[in-house]
């Protein structure tokens, strides 16, 4: 009788705990969420019939269920653990503007990194439409612009007598399961609210002078890389995961793990975060952010970290006449030669959030600070700002229609495919050409000389913006279709020194100026925490010199939750 009224109690206990996790989870579920809730249930009810087996035939101490959806309890603690994740195999046919690698300057060859489709940061590298060859002439430097006062400004690089641009490989196919993904998240309570620890990682490392040269010669080299590992205990986190201004609630279930374009929050990064709750499904956040600040040069983008591959061999330039450049450059672009960001204070991000059965709403802002300082007379600060809304609602059924507005002034990578500040640093000024692959600059010279160019040196924050939309249709209840449209543009300024970006396309013509992705999938769930997928996309990049690229692609994945 006894045995009987505790499998009764554990029964009732785990639908009770089953129905109170489904209501909890419905205000912000997305379709796995869903499921995964769903197969729970089954899970506890199984628990549950073990649990009784195995008191009726060895009575002692059993693993028991966890605090949250599929973990389970320590023998002998209070702790929950799940050790959890996912395994993709995804097949990615870019039919039109797949990404090119190093050879004959950038227009041919395959880069390996962007297996995981064309959208979010791959939007960035659209091979451009190029007026093909133009002809065979004298040797001249690769990447080279002229300026207006007729002065040839390059970036260092190799000689070729190539003087036009043939229109680069088009297609690509990979079948990849870099997406694939490892995590273990542990809870227990404690008297100042919840303890977590999680930690997650994946195979998108995307080193590619390392570890993706003649990348399938006899098997791949992609490398495990951290995706999230951070602490909480109550409402305080410290560690790397999601921006606090990034709202996944609000972005689309995509076959193309680059997703959308202009999403705001860095999409991971460390951070020291507080979240408060309110009442009526409300929360407050304030978090101090890692700072990354980018911005548009003479030589492209550049952000605070750019650096020199280490361990490459340095390669001295060759001066006219024969001489040996003063200068000693690293073998790659003039992005780590020339970068003067630092900065002057974390990222400072505020959110407001409430969910609700009809769906969310949340808002966010942020502030952060930029330097430029060249170890010489340039030495100036800009503080950058920006916020966005965003939400979803759902329609009918478990239909949901998702959306997001984001804008700023210097918000730079707040936003994705954002752009920090603009400066004319490294550009021909005050008489000086800059040019790092001769030593005629006067950029190392006099002190003198080296005071009038800084004082020559303008840099201005760079306004964005960026729009997102979705609708996602459920057919039955394991076949569902999503359509989204995104779109970020960085409105890049004309400065003194470098006006000539806007008509040629090397160094900072090739800088993006808007980008944009849509995608149209059809996803099946035959059984929980499996998805088999297919889905369309398109991408378009503008740079500044109103060169355009467009992009084309077909992905299909298998996946499994678990």
């Amino acid at each position: 009788m006894i045995r009987t009224r505790t499998i009764a109690t554990l029964a009732a206990l785990g639908a009770m705990t089953a129905a109170i996790t489904l209501l909890a989870g419905l205000t912000s579920a997305k379709a796995d969420e869903l499921a995964d809730l769903r197969a729970n249930q089954q899970l506890l009810e199984q628990r549950l019939d073990q649990l009784s087996q195995a008191a009726a035939a060895a009575p002692g101490p059993a693993i028991g269920v966890g605090s949250f959806p599929r973990s389970f309890l320590i023998p002998g603690t209070d702790t929950s653990l799940r050790v959890g994740g996912q395994a993709v195999g995804s097949l990615l046919w870019e039919f039109k503007g797949a990404p090119v690698g190093g050879e004959l300057n950038g227009t041919a060859g395959l880069n390996n990194i962007y297996t995981e489709g064309i959208g979010g940061t791959n939007l960035g590298s659209i091979p451009l439409l190029q007026p093909g060859i133009v002809g065979i002439g004298t040797l001249s430097p690769v990447g080279c612009v002229t300026a207006p006062s007729g002065a040839a400004v390059c970036p260092g690089q190799a000689t070729s007598n190539l003087v036009g641009y043939a229109p680069p490989r088009q297609q690509a196919i990979l079948f990849s399961g870099r997406q694939s993904q490892l995590y273990v998240d542990v809870r227990q309570p404690s008297p100042y609210g919840e303890v977590k620890a999680f930690v997650s990682m994946d195979f998108l490392a995307s080193n590619t002078n390392t570890i993706l040269n003649n990348n399938d010669g006899v098997s791949n080299g992609y490398i495990p890389r951290l995706r999230e590992g951070y602490a909480t205990i109550g409402g305080f986190l410290i560690g790397q995961t999601n921006g606090t201004m990034r709202d996944t609630d609000s972005e689309p279930e995509t076959v193309d793990g680059g997703g959308q374009t202009g999403i705001p929050g860095i999409v991971r990064l460390g951070q020291i975060r507080y979240t408060y709750p309110l009442p009526n499904g409300m929360s407050v956040a304030v978090a101090a952010e890692n700072p990354d600040p980018q911005a548009a040069g003479q030589f492209g983008q550049f952000d605070y970290d750019t650096n020199a591959i280490p361990n490459l061999t340095n390669c001295p330039s060759a001066a006219a006449g024969g001489a040996t450049n003063n200068i000693t450059v690293s073998c790659l672009g003039n992005q780590a030669f020339f970068d003067p960001l630092s900065v002057i204070m974390p990222n400072l991000v505020a959110r407001w959030r409430i969910d609700q059965p009809w769906g969310h709403l949340q808002v966010g802002v942020q502030a952060q600070g930029y330097g430029m300082q060249d170890g010489r007379y340039l030495n100036a600060d800009y503080i950058g700002y920006g916020g966005s809304v965003s939400g979803h609602f759902f329609t009918w059924g478990k239909d949901n229609l998702g959306f997001g507005l984001a804008g700023g002034n210097g918000l730079g990578d707040g936003l994705v495919n954002g752009i920090g500040l603009a400066t004319n640093f490294g550009a021909p000024l005050a008489g000086d050409t800059v040019n790092a692959a001769t030593s005629t600059s006067k950029f190392n010279g006099n002190a003198l000389a080296r005071s009038i160019y800084d004082s020559a040196v303008i840099s201005t924050t760079i306004v964005e913006a960026s729009a997102r939309i979705y609708y996602q249709h459920w057919w039955t209840d394991q076949l569902r279709s999503t359509i989204d449209f995104s779109v970020s543009r960085n409105e890049v300024p004309d400065l003194p020194g470098y006006v000539y970006c806007r008509t040629t396309a090397g160094s900072c013509g090739g800088i993006n100026r808007e980008l944009d992705v849509s995608h149209l999938n059809l996803i099946w769930s035959p059984v929980a925490f499996v998805d088999v997928g297919v889905e369309g996309a398109w991408g378009h990049r503008l740079v500044v010199s109103n060169l355009r690229g467009d992009a084309y692609s077909v992905q299909g994945e298998f996946k499994v939750r678990f």
